[in-house]
C-alpha cells in the first residue's frame, strides 16, 4: 500500500512553522477538471500552413479568450501549466515539442512578465502575431484585432470583435458567393455589423443568401426591419408577389380604418 507523504509534511511544518506560516492542503487551483480550450495536431508536418497558422507545431496547446475578456499575465500562467501538464500526460521530454498560443481580442501590456510567465525572446512574427518561448515552449501571442482579414485568417477573426469587425463583414459581404457557410456565423456573432453594412450597401439580407425568416428568428421582427429599408422590402414584394398582390393587401388593410362608426343617438 503506497504511502501519502504530503500529509506528514503538512502536519510537520505546523508543528515547527505554525506560527509563521499558514499551511494549506490541496487547496484547488481552478475549475476541475481542468481543461484547456483547445489542442491543435497537424496531420503532415510537410504540409505548408498559411499565415498565422505557420506557426503551428506538431501539437499546439490553444487558450482563447471571447471577446469581452482581456488576456494577461494570469492567461499565461495558466497556458505555461497546461503545457507542463500536457507534457507529463503524454511523455513529451522535449518542451520544444510543444506549442502554446494565447488567442485574444485584447491583450493587458503586461501579459508577458519577468519575475512570472515570460515571453523570452519576444518578436514580431506578423501582423497581429508575437512570438517567443515561455519555460522553453514556444509560444505566440495571436491578438485578433491585428490580424489581416483574409480567407486564410478567417476561421480566427470571426471569433473577434473590435476595430476589425466592419473589414470582415465588409468583406464577407462582397463575397458571399464564395462563402456560404460562413453566413450564419456572421449572422450570429456580428449581427449589428452587419446590420450597418447592409444599410450602407443598401442590400437586403436576403440578397446575400440570409432569408427574412432565418433574421427574424435570430434577432426578433423589430431589429430585422431596422436593417432593411422599406423601398428594398416594397421592391422585393413586388418582384416575388406582383404589384396586384400589394394593391389586395393595402386594400385589405385599410378596410378596417375606412368603416365608420355610427353616431351615437342616430336613428
Amino acid at each position: 500500500m503506497a504511502l501519502y507523504w504530503h500529509p506528514f509534511l503538512a502536519e510537520l511544518l505546523r508543528m515547527d512553522y505554525g506560527d509563521r506560516l499558514i499551511v494549506e492542503e490541496e487547496v484547488p487551483l481552478g475549475d476541475m477538471p481542468l481543461k484547456v480550450d483547445l489542442l491543435l495536431i497537424r496531420r503532415d508536418l510537410s504540409v505548408m500552413l498559411p499565415f498565422p497558422f505557420n506557426c503551428l507545431g506538431a501539437r499546439t496547446l490553444v487558450e482563447y479568450k471571447s471577446p469581452d475578456d482581456v488576456a494577461g499575465q494570469e492567461s499565461l500562467v495558466k497556458l505555461e501549466a497546461y503545457g507542463l501538464l500536457y507534457c507529463l500526460r503524454e511523455k513529451i521530454e522535449r518542451r520544444q515539442d510543444l506549442t502554446l498560443w494565447l488567442v485574444a481580442s485584447h491583450f493587458q501590456q503586461d501579459v508577458s512578465h519577468p519575475d512570472g510567465a515570460f515571453l523570452a525572446g519576444e518578436r514580431e512574427v506578423g501582423a497581429g502575431v508575437r512570438g517567443g518561448t515561455v519555460d522553453g515552449f514556444p509560444t505566440f501571442f495571436i491578438d485578433l484585432n491585428r490580424l489581416p482579414v483574409l480567407p486564410e485568417t478567417l476561421p480566427l477573426v470571426m471569433v473577434a470583435k473590435g476595430p476589425q469587425e466592419r473589414a470582415l463583414v465588409e468583406f464577407l459581404v462582397d463575397h458571399f458567393q464564395q462563402y456560404p457557410h460562413h453566413l450564419r456565423f456572421l449572422r450570429e456573432l456580428h449581427v449589428q455589423m452587419l446590420g450597418e453594412v447592409l444599410r450602407m450597401r443598401q442590400l437586403t439580407p436576403e440578397q446575400i443568401g440570409i432569408d427574412y425568416q432565418a433574421l427574424l428568428d435570430l434577432i426578433g421582427e423589430e431589429r430585422a426591419l431596422d436593417m432593411i429599408s422599406e423601398e428594398r422590402i416594397l421592391k422585393d414584394l413586388m418582384r416575388r408577389r406582383g404589384e396586384e398582390w400589394i394593391l389586395d393587401m393595402l386594400k385589405r388593410l385599410k378596410e378596417p380604418q375606412d368603416t365608420q362608426t355610427e353616431p351615437e343617438g342616430a336613428a
